[in-house]
């Protein structure tokens, strides 16, 4: 049979389990003093440059512009090769 222990332990777990799972510091807790998203600034050479994106203080805003900046550019196809 289980001691008691082990079932304190048990106990215990749950306990820190829920209490954490009750959290708000969760990013999508609907909080109203939170300020709105601010906009993008435009991708282009001078703000993709590291020391530009390193001035964006919102860490979500400044990960999406950091992506933007690297998947930008347009696409070139390669040349076709002809195999035997």
């Amino acid at each position: 049979m289980i001691n008691n222990k082990f079932k304190y332990y048990i106990l215990a777990t749950l306990l820190v389990s829920l209490i954490n799972g009750c959290s708000t510091d969760d990013a999508t807790s609907t909080n109203t003093s939170t300020p709105k998203r601010t906009e993008l600034p435009e991708v282009n050479d001078e703000n993709c440059q590291d020391n530009n994106i390193l001035k964006i203080t919102d860490k979500k805003i400044r990960e999406e512009f950091a992506g933007l900046c690297i998947r930008r550019g347009s696409f070139k196809p390669s040349p076709k090769i002809e195999w035997r």
